[in-house]
Parts: C-alpha cells; sequence; structure tokens
C-alpha cells in the first residue's frame, strides 16, 4: 500500500506543479463549497438525523429563562453557560435552517483558518497549501460536519490562535483561546500551555476570559447564572470527569479496547505525567527560532495531549488533530517535496478518517487506531524536537520566506 501511494503522489504532484496558484485556489474554493451545499442539503432535508446538537439546542432554550438548570441528567450539557448563548442565535431559527447555518459557520472556520495557515507558511504556494490541506484534513471532517459537533470549529480556532501567538497578536491570541473555552472546557489546557509558554499572553488572557465570564451576568437573572456556574463545576469534577462505558477513543479507551483497562487513580496519573512531559517538551520547542513553526509546534502538542489524554475523547473528535495533520502533511509534500513522509502523512490523515470507510475496517479500527496513530505522532514529534538543534524546525521546515 505504501509503494501504491508513494506512486500515486508522485503522479499527482506533477500535476500539482503545472497548476498555477490561482487555479489551486479556484479548485479548492470550489471543493469547499460543493461539501457546503451537500451538507447543507443533507441537514435542511434531515435536521435532526445524526444530529449532535440536541444538547445546545436544549440549553439555548432552558438559559434565558432561567427556570430549569443547564446540567440536569447525568451525561448531558457538558459545557459553561456560554455555549448556549453562542448557539442561540441558530435555536431560535427552524430547525431546516438553523441547523444547516451551524454547520456552515463550522465548515467556514475550519476552511479559513486552513486558508489563513497556507497564505502564512508558504506564501508563494499558498493555493496548493490550501488545496492538499484540504483534501488531507477533509476525511476527519466529515463526520463533524454532518452532526454539527464543535470539533470542527474548536479545530480551526485552535489553528488561528497558533497563527495569532506567531504574529505576536496578544489579545487576538486571548479572544480566540475566551472563545474556545465557551465552546467547550476541554481548551483550558491549551490555554494553560500557552499561558504559561507565551508569558506576554498572560494579562490578555486575565482580561478577555474574565469578560467571557462575565457575559452570562447578561441574563436577567444573576442568581441563576451564578447557580449555572456552580452546576457546571459539580458536573465537570464529578460525572463528566469519569465516564463510563467503552466508547471513548483515548489513550484509555485504547488499552481498554485490548482488554488493558486501567483503574482511574492510574490513569489520573499517566494523565498528570503526560502533562508534565507535554509541557517540558513545549518548553524545547521554544528554541524553535520561526515564530509560526514554534506556535505550531506547541499547538500541534496540545491537541495530541487532548485526543489521548481527555476521558470523552470521541471518534469524531479527532478533527481537531487532522487540521494539523493536513497541513503538515500539504507542507511535507509540496514544499519539502519528500515523498516518503508524504506518504507517511497521507497515511496518518486516512486513519484519522476511519469512520468514513465503513465496514469492516471502521468496527475494525475503531476506538484504538486513532489513538494509536496519535501515541506514535507525539513520540515521533517529541524525538524530532529534542533532537533538533536551537533554532531549527522539527516540521514546517522554514522557507525562503514567512509571513511570522
Amino acid at each position: 500500500m505504501s509503494s501504491s501511494l508513494s506512486h500515486l503522489w508522485t503522479t499527482a504532484r506533477a500535476k500539482f506543479d503545472l497548476l498555477p496558484d490561482r487555479q489551486a485556489l479556484r479548485v479548492v474554493v470550489a471543493l469547499w463549497i460543493l461539501v457546503g451545499v451537500i451538507v447543507f442539503t443533507i441537514v435542511a432535508i434531515d435536521p435532526v438525523g445524526r444530529s449532535a446538537t440536541k444538547e445546545y439546542q436544549d440549553a439555548s432554550t432552558r438559559w434565558w429563562p432561567g427556570q430549569e438548570s443547564l446540567y440536569k441528567g447525568k451525561n448531558k450539557y457538558l459545557y459553561l453557560p456560554q455555549a448556549a448563548m453562542i448557539y442561540t442565535p441558530f435555536n431560535i431559527l427552524p430547525q431546516r435552517v438553523g441547523e444547516p447555518l451551524w454547520r456552515m459557520v463550522c465548515l467556514g472556520t475550519l476552511a479559513f483558518a486552513i486558508w489563513t495557515a497556507a497564505r502564512h507558511l508558504a506564501p508563494g504556494h499558498a493555493g496548493k497549501i490550501f488545496l492538499l490541506a484540504t483534501v488531507l484534513t477533509l476525511p476527519s471532517a466529515l463526520a463533524s460536519a454532518r452532526n454539527g459537533q464543535v470539533n470542527m470549529p474548536l479545530a480551526g480556532l485552535y489553528l488561528l490562535t497558533a497563527i495569532a501567538i506567531a504574529r505576536q497578536r496578544w489579545h487576538l491570541s486571548a479572544i480566540i483561546l475566551a472563545l474556545t473555552l465557551a465552546l467547550k472546557p476541554i481548551s483550558i489546557v491549551p490555554i494553560l500551555l500557552c499561558g504559561v509558554l507565551f508569558p506576554r499572553l498572560i494579562l490578555p488572557l486575565i482580561l478577555w476570559l474574565a469578560i467571557m465570564f462575565a457575559a452570562a451576568f447578561l441574563h436577567h437573572d444573576p442568581q441563576f447564572v451564578a447557580g449555572q456556574y456552580q452546576a457546571f463545576f459539580q458536573k465537570l469534577t464529578g460525572s463528566a470527569a469519569k465516564p463510563t462505558g467503552h466508547s471513548w477513543c483515548d489513550f484509555a479507551g485504547m488499552l481498554r479496547t485490548f482488554g488493558l483497562a486501567l483503574p482511574d487513580n492510574v490513569m489520573f496519573v499517566i494523565r498528570a505525567a503526560a502533562a508534565v512531559a507535554t509541557l517540558g517538551i513545549c518548553f524545547l520547542a521554544l528554541r524553535i527560532k520561526d515564530l509560526l513553526r514554534r506556535s505550531l509546534v506547541v499547538m500541534f502538542f496540545a491537541v495530541i495531549y487532548l485526543m489521548l489524554f481527555n476521558p470523552r475523547t470521541e471518534t469524531n473528535s479527532y478533527i481537531i488533530l487532522g487540521i494539523f495533520v493536513g497541513l503538515a502533511g500539504a507542507y511535507e509534500a509540496l514544499i519539502r517535496r519528500n515523498n516518503a513522509a508524504t506518504v507517511l502523512w497521507i497515511l496518518l490523515a486516512l486513519a484519522l478518517g476511519t469512520e468514513n470507510f465503513g465496514w469492516p475496517i471502521f468496527p475494525l479500527t475503531n476506538l484504538w487506531l486513532k489513538a494509536l496513530v496519535t501515541l506514535a505522532l507525539g513520540l515521533w514529534l517529541a524525538f524530532r524536537v529534542v533532537r533538533t538543534p536551537r533554532g531549527e524546525s522539527p516540521v514546517f521546515i522554514p522557507l525562503e520566506s514567512s509571513r511570522a
């Protein structure tokens, strides 16, 4: 399979070389429009089928009257009240309009992030990078595009955060990170990591996180808001932190698939050790001279940690990693022109989208393959960072120019 992919890519790259960058941009824009039209049509026809937005809808409906808690039930709404506020414009519209529009916002955020990264990473080849990165990202994105999970805009926002940090746009970085936390509590990981590694981000983070938390008090009943914050914290530290069942696609779920389930206290130690190791590796990554590559590598590690050690990682969550894999693969293929490495990135991108391949591939690989390849990627990237001389970059090797 590897040799076939290598031959296929060699042929494809010859065509890429002949494709003007402007033409590549037109092709990828047409591709995103096509995906958007297909998703919009499917969701408009059946807005509740295979949808992951019911909890947002219910929370948004309950939030504004202030008569029912958002956090009723064991494993239902697991987000801050701000997520319900953000979803309100889509909830007040008819489902056949609001649900497709939410998917368009998700897709648009993802596409904009890839285009922005391509434009900054390789200015002279942005159209081609955008096209190939899109093709490599879509396998891990399609399921979330259909069901409306917040993981898709989250992926785009994490990538945009890395770019904003590289440009030393500290308030913009903090605004984006505050928005990611409003969308999903797991964003505390990149927030803490970036705050420690980039001290100039601390004060803007404090400001914009305070504004984000205070925004909930726009509600007509401040006492209800305070009670919801308390209920959120209790749920976050209670049932949400210890999910049951064998339906999670993290490191623990991978072990459980192979009959190696570990006690909760042992997994807590492993997660803590992995967090310390991630922080240490990211400190080493600060030696990278190029600001854009430095911030991309740091965020790469943040999302790898989230995929492996968030106890509620789902199969569809891997779009958060998939956008970085797609971008790295496109850069390796079109800029560094390393065929062997390109094939590996293609295989990784395909592995992160196994749910698209149906029977028997998905049932045989579900809940373990994505975590396994993510673990291998994390170890490889850590090795590269440790071995990389000061001033150089382990991935996204600097080109002759950069907008960082």
